[in-house]
């Protein structure tokens, strides 16, 4: 979606279709991982861990926003026209991350990096991959961008960050 009256256009991305719980709403307890989970998404989209039939957390969803991403940067994905489940993730699992990257603003690798590092039910750092993203726009534009203050939403243990006033 474009917004007419910002700015500058804004894309939101917004799929709750597969959207699932990642911990209980009682006790904040984290769900627990499992390897033989069915493969939920679209191929090229679905993280590593997602595609090898692990339990995907929030560090899946940051991937495929990464792949996303990268889709809509540049029109395909290294494993693009592959239809072999087996051939898309050995492809995943193979490139390097600044291979994947390429054609993108340098820090985006470092948003990568920090998505495949994380653990099952560690909580991804938000500001700093918020801060990631807005400094890859600042190189693509070349001007410093300021994040409405309603992105800006405190980051707590018990809550996910989520802006609802620009929907």
């Amino acid at each position: 979606m474009i917004l007419a009256d910002s700015p500058s256009p804004a894309s939101f991305l917004i799929d709750f279709g597969l959207a699932q719980q990642f911990r209980s709403p009682t006790t904040y307890i984290h769900t627990r991982y499992s390897s033989h989970c069915p493969v939920v998404g679209t191929l090229p989209f679905t993280s590593i861990v997602g595609q090898q039939g692990g339990t995907q957390s929030r560090r899946d969803d940051l991937e495929s926003l990464a792949y996303t991403i990268i889709y809509s940067a540049r029109g395909e994905l290294p494993w693009t026209g592959c239809r072999n489940p087996r051939t898309v993730l050995q492809k995943k699992l193979g490139i390097p991350i600044k291979v994947l990257c390429q054609g993108l603003p340098t820090p985006f690798c470092d948003f990568i990096t920090h998505v495949r590092s994380l653990e099952f039910d560690e909580m991804p750092d938000y500001r700093r991959l918020h801060s990631v993203l807005l400094l890859c726009l600042e190189t693509v534009t070349d001007q410093c961008i300021k994040a409405p203050p309603s992105v800006c939403v405190p980051v707590s243990a018990k809550r996910t960050p989520v802006v609802s006033d620009r929907v």
